[in-house]
């Protein structure tokens, strides 16, 4: 009977099979000389365009036991031309350990401290972040701005996952692509110091095969400090509302945390954010903290 592994391995074998075969060497640029006895791509071709031996490339479709790195499965999924859906399959059965959801210290939350001072800035819209962009608490401004953005169950409470990934969350940014830039360019810079990290490395690559616009941004290699700017939101009730946004990170045992702040920046947005509280107010506690 065979166990687990060997399942998941026979099932990467027909996978990476059925995606060749449905490829042909005019995907790769190249002219086919005479006919083929089968269709699609040799696993040569597919080892050669990927940059990798083809011994280790048929090991790897035979179902062998191969510990495929997360380079190495990038370039298969360019040669073989995944989408983002084939690409994200393609990590689950060669690299089942890459779970960076699993992997992120669940324990590891914000001292009652800087939970007590992230439910003190309300009405401020305010959330906290771990080293992994993970948010670990938002107060109840935060969450009526921008909805469960601590949510587990989808988006591993990741930031830089939702944000990529939830385009109705994305349709309340006015100007959405200058702050994905930005997004992108402060998450390399904050996961410099995390290179040889494995959960960031798979996060990172799991953002990449899902989401083709960060993926864009991320190999441009734009390096930003968090900044201190602007940001104008279309909230579905409120209307328009514009925000001073600065990213704090505390000293001491909450020096790996950073709050993030936005304040209104005039005096009509103070009104309808205040307007937005008071409607939603009923039942309502100061902060989510990590559960």
């Amino acid at each position: 009977m065979l166990d687990r592994d060997e399942i998941r391995r026979t099932e990467l074998g027909r996978f990476l099979k059925s995606r060749r075969a449905a490829r042909s060497p005019a995907d790769l640029g190249r002219i086919s000389a005479g006919r083929r006895r089968t269709p699609g791509l040799r696993r040569e071709e597919v080892a050669e365009a990927a940059g990798i031996s083809a011994a280790w490339y048929i090991r790897l479709e035979q179902g062998r036991d191969v510990r495929a790195s997360l380079h190495a499965l990038d370039r298969i999924g360019k040669a073989l031309r995944l989408d983002r859906a084939e690409q994200a399959y393609l990590l689950e059965l060669a690299r089942p350990d890459l779970d960076w959801k699993n992997r992120v210290r669940s324990h590891e939350a914000p001292s009652p401290v800087m939970l007590a001072m992230l439910a003190g800035l309300m009405p401020h819209p305010a959330y906290i972040l771990n080293r992994y962009w993970q948010v670990k608490a938002l107060n109840r401004a935060a969450a009526i701005l921008f909805g469960d953005l601590d949510n587990e169950e989808k988006w591993g409470a990741n930031l830089v996952h939702r944000l990529f990934l939830d385009e109705g969350l994305q349709e309340r940014f006015a100007e959405w692509p200058v702050l994905a830039r930005s997004i992108v360019a402060q998450f390399r810079l904050s996961g410099a110091a995390m290179a040889n990290d494995p959960v960031m490395e798979v996060l990172v690559a799991q953002i990449c095969a899902a989401s083709p616009h960060f993926r864009r941004l991320w190999e441009s290699a734009e390096l930003s400090e968090t900044p201190v700017w602007r940001k104008a939101l279309t909230h579905p009730v409120a209307g328009r509302l514009n925000f001073d946004f600065a990213g704090l990170r505390p000293p001491g045992p909450d020096g790996h945390f950073t709050l993030a702040i936005h304040t209104a920046s005039d005096a009509a947005t103070r009104a309808r954010l205040e307007a937005l509280l008071e409607k939603t107010s009923h039942g309502a506690q100061g902060a989510r903290e990590p559960g």
